[in-house]
């Protein structure tokens, strides 16, 4: 199945299908593991053993989760529901969209089936997710710093490595 799982580093994949497979285990019944930026930009993702070789996710579907709901997490503290909102579950007929933010990434679970184990999620999945991808984060925010004006070369340009966007 084409994606931008492509992507991602092999550990960090490797990973990803690991925690898939250990909360499934557990009746979580996940799908797929998308990653994306907080504006939408999908940076790769991991699916089940059964979706991996399966093209029943329509393609058209992820990438409207990737880029819709993604930026959405900027506009979850407009509802005045606290500080900040780490985690948004969506539930459906059949499926279940569960968002969690950690900056700068955010981790989109497509949970499957009426009988999904939302608990399992919870309580599997996500603390490994935000464990396996701190370093991810912290690298991603690192690159995404606030440039400093006094690091600009002779010509007043900054070198291209230290160009970012900061959120």
């Amino acid at each position: 199945m084409s994606s931008t799982v492509d992507l991602l580093p092999a550990n960090l994949q490797n990973s990803l299908n690991e925690i898939i497979e250990w909360s499934n285990f557990s009746g979580a019944e996940i799908r797929v593991i998308l990653l994306s930026t907080a504006e939408g930009v999908p940076l790769g993702r991991a699916y089940s053993k059964e979706d991996r070789n399966n093209p029943n996710l329509n393609e058209d579907v992820l990438s409207n989760i990737e880029s819709t709901w993604a930026p959405a997490s900027k506009q979850f503290p407009l509802l005045n529901m606290g500080k900040e909102i780490k985690m948004v579950t969506a539930i459906y007929d059949q499926r279940t969209i569960i968002h969690v933010y950690q900056a700068p990434i955010v981790v989109t679970i497509l949970v499957g089936g009426a009988t999904a184990n939302l608990g399992a999620v919870r309580s599997t999945a996500v603390p490994l997710l935000k464990q396996v991808l701190e370093p991810l984060c912290t690298t991603l925010l690192d690159s995404l710093a606030p440039v400093d004006s006094s690091d600009a070369g002779p010509a007043g340009v900054i070198p291209y490595q230290q160009h970012g966007y900061y959120q």
